[in-house]
């Protein structure tokens, strides 16, 4: 792997997150990972980085989410390899699905160990917050995820069903 950063999603690297959107726009949908990573396009990019930020700050939250920030592995200092979203803490909906930190893998970078190196990262930042413990959801079906959160120390303390998925919920300690 070339050089990699975690680094704020933000307005600088515009053109990067066009094409990291470009190429992921129909995984993102399939997925369901278009409500934490916003679709831009020419159009909309600087209010979907902005809102970012905004979250982040804990501002224009919708219903029922708390802070997070989003932050962009980058590499190469110009290329999105993924992205990670760390929520501050947990409310009633976060401790079923979704947890303490989703992350996306851009389709074409899979497989290459990036997951690993992003979770470790974004790890490091949720010390830096102060958090003790992170909780990590993951679909069942999902085996490159869930070997991803158990490289990290993960427990699965529990699986719950929503909808057709039956989703497993793991701890880290940090």
């Amino acid at each position: 792997m070339s050089s990699l950063e975690l680094v704020l999603a933000n307005i600088a690297l515009k053109e990067a997150y066009l094409a990291f959107i470009a190429e992921c726009r129909d995984d993102i949908i399939a997925t369901n990972f278009d409500a934490v990573i916003p679709l831009s396009d020419t159009h909309t990019v600087e209010a979907d980085i902005e809102k970012l930020t905004d979250f982040h700050l804990g501002k224009g939250l919708p219903d029922n989410w708390v802070p997070g920030s989003t932050y962009w592995l980058i590499e190469d200092k110009n290329r999105i390899i993924g992205t990670v979203n760390i929520r501050h803490w947990l409310n009633e909906a976060l401790m079923f699905r979704g947890g303490h930190i989703s992350y996306y893998i851009r389709p074409s970078e899979r497989g290459k160990g990036y997951g690993t190196r992003m979770l470790t990262l974004a790890l490091e930042r949720c010390r830096e917050m102060g958090l003790e413990k992170v909780l990590i959801t993951c679909k069942k079906d999902n085996s490159p995820s869930a070997k991803i959160i158990q490289k990290h120390g993960g427990v699965l303390a529990s699986e719950g069903v929503d909808g057709p998925d039956i989703i497993q919920r793991y701890w880290i300690q940090l």
